[in-house]
């Protein structure tokens, strides 16, 4: 892997360390592994659920700091 993955993975082991135990990432792990999961899916459904107020503004939001975070530049389709 190279330094960035390296980085993603990390941090990504870091959140689930920091909320679920030993035994529940090898079944999160395995879940993903096993099934049709489609993330992109998942994704686009629980931001417009969890944050749409009617506007957006919070989904509108919370893309905008992902787009000016990442290192990459990708706008996930919002302007940056």
């Amino acid at each position: 892997m190279i330094g960035h993955e390296q980085t993603i993975m990390k941090k990504g082991m870091d959140c689930l360390y920091k909320n679920l135990g030993v035994v529940e990432i090898e079944m999160f792990i395995s879940i993903l592994m096993k099934s049709a999961y489609d993330y992109t899916q998942w994704r686009q459904e629980y931001f417009e659920n969890t944050y749409k107020d009617g506007g957006g503004s919070q989904l509108e939001n919370f893309l905008n700091e992902a787009a000016n975070n990442d290192p990459r530049g990708v706008s996930f389709g919002v302007n940056k």
